[in-house]
């Protein structure tokens, strides 16, 4: 297989490197969403992967117990544990990264007391908070000891795994400079993005190394708002003409923005990292995060901007207006998709929607 096929299957097989490892013999730690010390997990000894949403499946438990408020990628995550797909960990690390985060914890305890014969995972909630205070700083810190309590490892393990961990980082910088030249489509950068979350590092670092510049189309896009647990929309834009070379939502670029400083002490520098530099649905103060995401809209040369709200989001949509007023100044050209199903969004309207902005787009 060529680099690039490896890593798709990662996406399209994302427990197949957590079966591999519990059949040698090794521990297998889940975590959700982008605030988790994946390190600390790697320091303990053991094989650690990102569980993510899945549009493609239905979700009946979600439907029988979970609330319309909900949305989609949290719906699918408590169909996909409680329904027992991810029963090859011995552990899943949940993130009080958000509302939906903390819900889901509590929906999935709730569960387990309503249906007591239903096998899933032990969940251990890692209560990371994201106001940029002292207070919280200390709290935070306190939390990230006592995960590495939990998961064992000594400090030199942490150590090691905060160094290999940087190293997925640069390897991550290098292949999105290679997105910004136009040498590198989007929807290839968000397969190694994910396939990073779900395979062996030093696996994914191989096949990121080998994989070889590929023609892009030339108009530029920024994705902003809910993230995208497929490379779909990616490759639509692809087809009409324009990638994606940069995105702005909690899968994207800016959640490995960001190194973790290999010459502190270790586990602060983790609570550091994790409480500061990863965005989350709500980080703090919004003024900094609107800096953040101009600048990376500049950084880019994007050409336009797309905007992409789902159904049941109940916060980035508050955000918009005030966005959309952000590109008055430069005059950029921008489209939203608004109330976007999570599990089957209208491909068509999609298309016609992107047609109308490229065709904006300055040649």
């Amino acid at each position: 297989m060529s680099a690039l096929e490896i890593l798709q299957k990662a996406c399209a097989q994302p427990f197949a490197a957590a079966h591999a490892a519990r059949e040698a013999g090794r521990r297998v730690v889940a975590y959700l969403g982008t605030s988790v010390p994946v390190e600390l997990i790697r320091s303990g000894g053991a094989f650690a992967f990102q569980l993510a949403g899945d549009p493609s499946l239905p979700a009946p438990l979600s439907d029988l117990y979970l609330d319309d408020e909900y949305d989609g990628e949290i719906r699918s995550l408590f169909d996909r544990i409680g329904g027992g797909a991810c029963d090859v960990a011995d552990l899943i690390v949940i993130p009080r990264a958000s509302n939906g985060l903390l819900y889901l914890y509590y929906s999935l305890l709730e569960l387990r007391r309503l249906e007591p014969r239903r096998r899933f995972p032990e969940l251990l909630l890692y209560d990371v908070l994201n106001t940029p205070n002292w207070a919280t700083a200390r709290y935070v810190l306190d939390r990230t000891r006592a995960l590495h309590a939990r998961l064992g490892g000594s400090v030199d393990d942490v150590r090691a795994a905060i160094a290999l961990g940087n190293e997925q980082r640069r390897a991550l910088h290098a292949l999105n400079a290679r997105r910004r030249a136009g040498r590198l489509r989007g929807s290839t950068w968000w397969t190694a993005l994910r396939a990073s979350r779900v395979m062996e590092p030093q696996a994914w670092l191989d096949a990121v190394r080998a994989l070889v510049d590929e023609a892009a189309p030339a108009r530029r896009l920024l994705l902003k708002g809910y993230g995208q647990d497929t490379p779909a929309l990616y490759a639509l834009a692809e087809s009409l003409g324009a990638n994606i070379v940069a995105d702005d939502h909690l899968g994207g670029e800016r959640t490995v923005q960001w190194l973790v400083d290999e010459t502190a002490e270790p586990l602060a520098a983790l609570a550091g990292h994790y409480q500061s530099r990863v965005p989350t649905i709500r980080s703090y103060p919004q003024g900094a995060e609107d800096a953040a995401w101009l600048a990376l809209l500049g950084e880019s040369r994007a050409q336009g901007v797309l905007f992409y709200h789902e159904e049941f989001d109940d916060t980035f949509g508050w955000d918009v207006p005030a966005q959309v007023d952000r590109l008055a100044a430069p005059g950029l050209p921008h489209a939203l998709l608004a109330r976007q199903s999570y599990h089957a969004p209208d491909r068509d309207a999609q298309r016609a929607v992107l047609a109308g902005l490229i065709e904006s787009l300055p040649t």
